[in-house]
């Protein structure tokens, strides 16, 4: 399989995969769980009851730019683009999100985002683009694990026909250094935020969903020093495999941010 080279023709690829990890699998929870959360939001008592219903859809480097310049942004209704830098030393990366206020699903079937359609598994890669293992894709998952609780994402098995699917979804975004990068970042902030919500939970024998809620309150979430080292250390490791191929790259997607963004 040929690897494309620009994140508009890896997102062309991505988006004509229709990963299904079972018939209807939302249907297995209930109450289509991976489109509301409605089931962790309930454990806050906070976060998830301020403001209107809305969901937030993480996305990779330009895809927000591929979905607009196709008219997908439509199926989000009245949404919100927000780009949220952070400065971690050497470079700038930015959390690009989506808000939605639709109801129910935030998209359409066939146009859903890349995050949509790898829940509920985060491929691992090494920095080569290599698959080695996949984890839970979010935080929530994380904290269900940490409580002890049963997933309210049921899917526990995956057919194989949609199995050679998953693995050419993730070899796609495996290929590309930035959605590499960015995946692994990510990666690297969520493990982050799970061990530290552990030590807390471990110490003061809260629920990890109250600790997280508490933590995300106080701003606390983060340990930005240890978090910007590694996020540096991860940095320097694409560089040295990269160079300017990956740098470049990073430099033009940071030019089309919007102003202020950056």
């Amino acid at each position: 399989m040929s690897r494309p080279s620009t994140l508009s023709s890896v997102f062309e690829r991505v988006y004509s995969l229709d990963v299904v990890f079972q018939p209807e699998c939302w249907k297995l929870c209930g109450d289509a769980h991976c489109c509301s959360f409605a089931r962790h939001k309930e454990r806050f008592r906070l976060l998830g009851r301020m403001g209107p219903p809305a969901q937030e859809l993480p996305l990779l480097p330009g895809e927000y730019d591929f979905l607009h310049a196709r008219g997908w942004t439509a199926q989000f209704h009245g949404h919100e683009r927000k780009l949220a830098p952070f400065d971690f030393g050497p470079a700038v990366i930015h959390l690009d999100t989506i808000t939605s206020t639709r109801p129910h699903c935030a998209c359409d079937h066939d146009t859903r985002t890349t995050v949509c359609r790898l829940y509920p598994l985060l491929p691992v890669f090494d920095t080569a683009g290599a698959l080695v293992s996949t984890e839970p894709l979010g935080i929530y998952e994380e904290l269900e694990i940490l409580d002890g609780l049963a997933p309210a994402c049921r899917l526990d098995s995956l057919p194989f026909s949609q199995l050679n699917l998953y693995l050419e979804l993730a070899a796609l975004l495996g290929a590309h250094p930035v959605a590499r990068f960015h995946l692994m970042a990510y990666r690297l902030v969520k493990r982050h935020v799970a061990e530290r919500v552990r030590n807390e939970k471990n110490a003061g024998g809260r629920d990890a969903f109250a600790v997280f809620e508490a933590a995300y309150m106080r701003r606390k979430l983060l340990d930005q020093e240890t978090l910007k080292a590694a996020l540096a250390e991860l940095w320097e490791a694409f560089v040295s495999r990269h160079g300017a191929d990956f740098t470049d790259a990073l430099a033009e997607l940071r030019k089309a941010c919007p102003p202020g963004a950056s």
